[in-house]
């Protein structure tokens, strides 16, 4: 029971520290939003500072710490006109090293240790970027890593503009690892809140039999589809696929049987599209295939793979082997067609193929708007 226990506890704690492959894209989106929206405020308030510098600091020291400040902005600035194109992990660290490294130097260099009145102000930055890390929902362990930049500030103030006094240091030390611990604890219910709007999202938005798009993600797809080709003027196809005689399958091997059939044809269906590509389960047996930027004749071609590819299979089924074909329907949107009617016309070219012997692919009529 023991052992047991401890498994589990490994098991948890293993989890805790990867972003599942389905989430790793809203994760990204979300810090990538979050730096480019942050980093021009707080490149604004590091510039307006420098009004406090002109009464708080010496003559000497004032035009070095004014033109750290504002080399400190327009690296902030970079990173939030630019920082899309970097990898998002290497993005938020830039974005907290920036502060970190050029406040850490600021003071190091040229704010002197004039009493409480100035630790105050230009001692802030470590605790500030400890709490910023907060904002980001990534795991507790790449939080706890973040939080290196804010205890390398803090140090750099130490070894350099300020007078060092044991008990001060430990107690900023200590005060900095408590925000860096409760800003990786809420990172982590963040990533975890994340992950479960994404599960939730991925269930209402999938066919839980065979893992592909159900008929209103498909739907929505199609219209999301219909906007961008307002946009750009590029192609879009669509696929109906029905397999045949699968009411057969059902009467003869069982709906378990005809469960595992379903499956193995929505796999070979995804296998052949590609990442931009959607497939659906439309109906009973019935698929959709949304295919963006692609014209008829490439359509026609995705569907002879897709059909043969199913027709090839040997599912497994109890007490012998099982082969299966399918009927498929090809249209692409004409000009100002409506989406609905396009999936009539390919639903009508699959009726011709059923009617025409099963087992092969049927392009549809063009559209009468289009003719």
């Amino acid at each position: 029971m023991q052992r047991a226990s401890v498994t589990t506890f490994v098991t948890r704690i293993g989890a805790s520290l990867r972003v599942p492959a389905d989430c790793v894209a809203a994760q990204h989106d979300i810090v990538r939003t979050r730096v480019t929206a942050l980093a021009p405020v707080l490149a604004i308030l590091t510039v307006a500072w420098s009004a406090l510098d002109l009464l708080a600091l010496p003559r000497d020291v004032l035009v070095p710490v004014i033109v750290e400040r504002a080399l400190i902005a327009a690296a902030l600035l970079i990173l939030a006109r630019y920082g899309r194109r970097l990898p998002t992990p290497a993005l938020l660290r830039l974005f907290l090293w920036v502060q970190a490294l050029g406040f850490g130097l600021m003071q190091a260099l040229f704010v002197p240790d004039a009493g409480t009145h100035l630790s105050v102000g230009y001692g802030l930055a470590p605790f500030v970027i400890a709490a910023q890390i907060a904002l980001f929902p990534v795991t507790w362990a790449q939080a706890l890593r973040l939080a290196v930049a804010p205890a390398v500030a803090l140090s750099l103030g130490y070894l350099g503009g300020r007078v060092f006094i044991a008990a001060d240091f430990w107690r900023d030390a200590w005060l900095v690892a408590l925000l860096a611990g409760m800003a990786a604890w809420t990172s982590q219910a963040q990533l975890r809140l994340l992950i479960g709007l994404t599960a939730a999202r991925h269930d209402a938005t999938r066919d839980p039999l065979t893992g592909l798009a159900n008929r209103r993600a498909a739907k929505a797809r199609l219209d999301a589809e219909q906007a961008r080709i307002e946009r750009h003027g590029t192609p879009l196809s669509v696929l109906m696929l029905d397999l045949d005689r699968f009411k057969r399958v059902n009467d003869e091997w069982g709906h378990a049987a005809g469960d595992r059939v379903l499956r193995a044809a929505a796999e070979a269906m995804r296998e052949e599209l590609r990442a931009c590509d959607l497939g659906a389960r439309f109906g009973g047996e019935e698929f959709l295939v949304v295919l963006p930027d692609t014209p008829l004749d490439d359509a026609a071609r995705v569907a002879e793979r897709i059909r043969r590819r199913i027709g090839a299979l040997p599912i497994d089924v109890d007490g012998g082997m099982l082969h299966v074909t399918v009927s498929v329907g090809v249209a692409q949107l004409h000009g100002s067609e409506a989406i609905d009617s396009m999936i009539a016309r390919a639903d009508d070219a699959l009726y011709t193929a059923k009617s025409s012997g099963r087992d092969r692919v049927e392009l549809a009529a063009v559209a009468e708007a289009a003719a």
